[in-house]
């Protein structure tokens, strides 16, 4: 009985042990990025918490990928590990849509309606690229923020702007959204947008033809279209 019981224990050392130096040989000799283009290596490396020397194995693919959720540019993840010491981050960035103008900052959104960064200094720098949100508190207003982005969204994928046009969305809440385009003003109201937008195709056509100075446009109703030229 006593040699059983010593066999045991020699076999269950013997396996930590095993485990123990199998830990220490699997270690990270090389981490892969692939697929950030806003986000810097070190960034993602620092959230990642882990660099070359550490265990392969700990922290889990899971652990790792929580981490990275965490960073609002990462949209999608896929960490892949490799008993050569390889690991591979694959990185998919968000899509920044707008720049929301609160106060006297600036942040990038993306299609979601999530804040991806603080944009204040680098807009300094930085010529304007994107729609621009203004008296819209992305942290404090987030209906009409969503709202905003959605229209961002449906104005892109329908084609109806151009890259050259100065697109800014105000509004102090979603019934109230207005777009200026190009200077136009069209109040737009809380969603409908494919009827909204038909209407105004129309309305515009009309206006261009007959060489009006128009002041604005609403489409919030569904029975009319208020036209108000201006004074």
């Amino acid at each position: 009985m006593r040699n059983k019981k010593l066999i045991v224990i020699t076999i269950a050392v013997l396996l930590i042990v095993s485990i123990f130096l199998i830990i220490r040989v699997l270690t990270v000799k090389h981490i892969v990025i692939i697929g950030n283009k806003n986000l810097a290596e070190k960034e993602i490396k620092d959230a990642l918490g882990i660099k070359e020397g550490n265990s392969i194995i700990y922290p889990s693919a899971h652990k790792l990928y929580e981490r990275l959720k965490k960073i609002p540019w990462v949209k999608e993840a896929i960490i892949r590990k490799d008993l050569n010491g390889t690991l591979t981050v694959y990185i998919k960035e968000a899509t920044a849509v707008a720049i929301a103008v609160a106060g006297e900052r600036a942040y990038l959104i993306d299609n979601e309606a999530h804040v991806l960064e603080d944009f204040t200094e680098k807009l300094k720098h930085t010529q304007i690229f994107l729609p621009i949100i203004k008296e819209i508190d992305p942290f404090k207003d987030k209906s009409t923020l969503q709202s905003a982005v959605e229209l961002i969204n449906f104005l892109t994928a329908k084609g109806y702007t151009r890259s050259n046009d100065e697109i800014v969305i105000t509004g102090s809440d979603p019934d109230n959204l207005t777009l200026h385009l190009n200077n136009l003003k069209i109040i737009i109201g809380n969603g409908d947008f494919e009827l909204k937008f038909a209407k105004y195709l129309v309305v515009n056509d009309e206006i261009q033809k007959r060489g009006l100075n128009v002041h604005y446009i609403d489409l919030r109703f569904p029975d009319r279209v208020i036209v108000k030229p201006a004074e």
